[in-house]
């Protein structure tokens, strides 16, 4: 069990998985500062000073930089929850793992915890914390998938710059069938002279109550005759 320090590993979690993933690929049998620059496309001094030391700290190279069989176990997805929780139980004090124990859960307890025993600034303690959660974690799932990168589109083809154009409703006056002739059609001229006027002739006709059917038929004969005359 460790005893409590004034500071703690502040490995960025990118750095994590990324040296991780390539021992996975190639251990190295000594980790340089090079190494280091060269893998996680840093400055030289950098991977001195802030890559390079909390490997030491956490144990998965020595003091000269040599990996041994903590990293061999580290970097195995079998064996990787073990070394976690040995690296847990040496860094960490134990007041620290019973008042967090889960700091995915709890993740501003964990930052106080280390901005108070360490007397650093926040940008540190969530540095800390941030390493602390992933090692609590102990989930090599966890770890993010590089392998997956947006397609691009083949040299020369801009298909996918070039945004679809929508298209624009129009009035069905003004959809015209493609192919298809345009015929115009003409109106009738209309006539300027305004139209006759309308006569209504209303026709009262009395007839005694003695005449013989005789001469009613000629009464009606005789205004057939002058009110609809034939040509």
């Amino acid at each position: 069990m460790a005893d409590q320090k004034k500071s703690f590993p502040m490995l960025p979690v990118g750095a994590w998985w990324t040296i991780r993933k390539k021992f996975k690929q190639s251990i190295p049998g000594v980790v340089t500062d090079n190494y280091i620059a060269t893998v996680l496309a840093m400055r030289v001094e950098s991977a001195r000073g802030n890559i390079l030391p909390y490997l030491k700290d956490l144990k998965i190279i020595d003091e000269e930089g040599r990996t041994g069989e903590r990293a061999r176990l580290w970097r195995d997805d079998g064996h990787y929850p073990e070394i976690c929780k040995a690296i847990a139980s040496e860094i960490y004090p134990e007041d620290l793992l019973q008042a967090v124990p889960d700091p995915t859960t709890d993740r501003a307890s964990a930052e106080r915890w280390f901005a108070n025993h360490t007397g650093l600034g926040e940008v540190a303690a969530r540095r800390m914390a941030s390493l602390y959660t992933i090692i609590m974690e102990a989930d090599a799932s966890k770890e993010p998938d590089t392998e997956k990168k947006k397609e691009r589109p083949a040299s020369g083809d801009d298909s996918s710059r070039r945004s679809t154009p929508r298209a624009v409703a129009r009035p069905e006056r003004d959809r015209v069938k493609e192919g298809a002739p345009i015929t115009h059609i003409e109106q009738p001229p209309r006539s300027k002279e305004p139209p006759a006027p309308g006569i209504n002739i209303n026709l009262q006709v009395h007839i005694s109550a003695d005449a013989t059917p005789d001469q009613i038929d000629q009464i009606f004969a005789s205004m057939a005759k002058h009110l609809y005359p034939r040509d």
